[in-house]
Formats: C-alpha cells, structure tokens, sequence
C-alpha cells in the first residue's frame, strides 16, 4: 500500500502528535508499506531513521515563529491579535505545504493528516475542494477538537468554523483518540468519526524493578497553563503538608514553577521534558504519578499511556476542585493506592492494532 503521512512534527521532537506520527510511520512500515512522510524543515538528520525502517521524509517549509523580532509592547498586541485572529504563524501552512506537493502524484491509497496544527487540514481540505485529491482515502487524525474543545480560555473566532467544516467535508474520516473526542465535531461529521487511540510500541518498553523510595516521591509529566493543567491549586495544598516528599515535574515550561522552587527546595525538581522511553523508566521507578484531569471529557492526554505502561499507580487530580480531592491525596502520601485511576484496556494503544486500524480505512 502506497502511504501519504503529513504531521507537524516528528522523532525526536517530544510532543504528542510527534509520537503519534513516528509510532505511526514506523509500523506501516515494518507492515511492508511504502510510507511518505512531510514534516517541517527542523535541520534534524534522520537518514538512519528512514534507512532502518524504510520510509521517505520530505519537508516543507516550518511557520515563522515571530512576525517581527521585537521585544516592542506594541509588537507583542499585535501578533497577539494575529495569533488569535488569523492562527497565525500556522496560517502560512496553507502556502508552504501546498507548494511542497505540488510534485505528489495523485496515486496513494492512504493519506493521513496529523493535527495540530490543524491547518495541515485546512491546507488538504482546500486542495481537494479544488480537484487534488491526493489518495483514494483521506483520514484527518486530530489530537484534539480545534473549535469545540471546550479547554481554551480564549475560544478560536466563529469563522474558523468555516474553514473547519470544508476539511470535514473533504476527507473520508475523522480519527481521534478516544470516544469523548467525538463530541468535538459538528454533528452533520459524526458519521465520519473513527476512534483509533493513540498508541506505542510496547515491545520497546523498559521498566526497573520498583522498590518503594525512602519518602513519598511522585512525579508529573506534561505542559503546565491556566486551567485545567494549571498545578498551582495542587502544590498550594502540597505547602501545607509538613511531611517530606519529592515532587518530579518534567515540562517544556520549566521557570512558570520558579517561585515553587524557592518554597519547596529539595522537595520539588523541575526539569525538561526527556525522550518517551527514558522518561517511562523513570516513571517505573515512582511510588505515584499526578495527572490532572481535564475539565471536559472531549480531550484526554495522551501521556496517560505512558503512565499506564510505566506500572505505577495514576492519582488524578482535578484542580478546579482541588478542595475535594484533598483526603485522595493524602490517602496517596500515605502509601494508600486504592482510588488510582486505572487505564482500560491497554492493547487499543498497542501500535501493531492501531497502524492496522488505519489501513482497513482504505478497505
């Protein structure tokens, strides 16, 4: 089978949809399919990469980061405004992906799409709208609902609804994680809608044999922002706790807990994120991990699988109602497991299940 993959990002890039698209691309090719993949220009060498597994990377040109380099307050309102107003810097995927393909032949059987950013979408939906429609099946696969996502503070403009509803009409199916997910399509797509989880190859996961650390040590991996993954209401609380504790806490966003750091000393160490499978061993190692959940059951983060695969318990916060999950929290520190959030069903996330529910799209 002839394959078409388009993503914003790719190994060794630590993101969700970066594992999304490297787990995907490896296992359709161990499957014997011909795999071509299109990500941004990143400068990164990945020869040995497609020499292994057998795939072809192309690349298009990646979105400015700033539209001008000032440090100017008016500058800043105004990309703000474009940010906001026109998804700006990934507007201009429309324009640098779309000269990348013009030299595609119309010829694949499979084309997967890859969001965010989503104007991967909108860049395919507005070729094909026009008559380039680039395989015989089109699977637009989105991490998360662009306009009816329910956790942005700031919600995306009506007329994005536009530009969301022609992609939708354009391509075969709508993949997204998990069940939840669907509720964040228009109703007149839901018929497109497949759920196919995200995934990871199990075989190459490596655990250390877990011996119970001398105090309390957790840890938390992901993005931090105001909302629902905002953990200011949880280490608020952890300052009232007298007892000793260590506190992980790997994000991109290392200095928003540098006032935290100045409080809890030893107690909290904040670090960058660090590659997928390193970052399970470490979790293996962990009395608990903290996941906070969403406020909305449209979105469900993907590192909950990494959790899961590390064999630790999973205490889940919500920080909205921090008040409430106080007593599960110290039930926790306590050694007391019995209210872990348990991931069911962990071989729908089994990359070998997941690549072949992509390729019976095309059947």
């Amino acid at each position: 089978m002839k394959i078409l993959i388009i993503s914003g990002s790719f190994y060794p890039i630590i993101a969700p949809r970066s594992f999304r698209t490297t787990e995907l691309v490896k296992e359709l090719s161990r499957k014997g399919n011909n795999v071509t993949l299109y990500i941004p220009k990143d400068g990164i060498d990945r020869d040995d990469l497609e020499k292994e597994y057998g795939f072809s990377i192309q690349y298009y040109e990646r979105p400015k980061d700033k539209l001008i380099n000032s440090k100017s307050k008016l500058v800043y309102f105004i990309e703000r405004c474009m940010v906001h107003g026109f998804a700006y810097p990934d507007i201009s995927i429309l324009r640098t992906l779309k000269s990348s393909l013009k030299n595609e032949k119309n010829d694949y059987d499979l084309l997967i799409t890859i969001a965010a950013p989503h104007a991967i979408h909108w860049t395919i939906g507005k070729m094909y709208k026009s008559g380039r429609r680039l395989a015989k099946t089109w699977v637009a696969d989105c991490g998360d609902p662009y306009m009816l996502g329910g956790t942005l503070s700031v919600q995306h403009p009506f007329y994005f609804k536009y530009i969301e509803k022609l992609w939708c009409r354009e391509c075969n199916y709508i993949a997204v994680p998990t069940e939840g997910a669907i509720n964040g399509y228009y109703p007149e797509f839901k018929d497109k809608i497949r759920v196919i989880s995200q995934a990871f190859n199990f075989e190459e996961i490596e655990r250390v044999q877990y011996v119970k650390n001398e105090v309390p040590t957790f840890v938390y991996s992901g993005s931090i922002w105001n909302g629902s993954k905002d953990p200011k209401p949880f280490l608020d609380f952890l300052t009232q706790i007298p007892q000793d504790f260590r506190f992980y806490v790997y994000t991109k966003d290392v200095h928003v807990l540098d006032s935290y750091k100045e409080i809890f000393k030893e107690k909290l160490i904040v670090s960058p994120f660090i590659p997928r499978l390193e970052l399970i061993k470490k979790l293996s190692s962990m009395d608990f991990l903290v996941h906070f959940e969403f406020h909305t059951s449209v979105q469900t983060p993907s590192k909950l699988i990494d959790y899961s695969l590390s064999g630790r318990p999973i205490l889940a916060v919500n920080v909205k109602r921090i008040e409430t999950d106080k007593d599960m929290i110290m039930q926790f520190l306590s050694g007391d497991y019995s209210k872990q959030y348990i991931v069911k069903d962990m071989s729908r996330y089994d990359i070998h299940n997941v690549a072949q529910q992509f390729m019976d799209l095309t059947k």
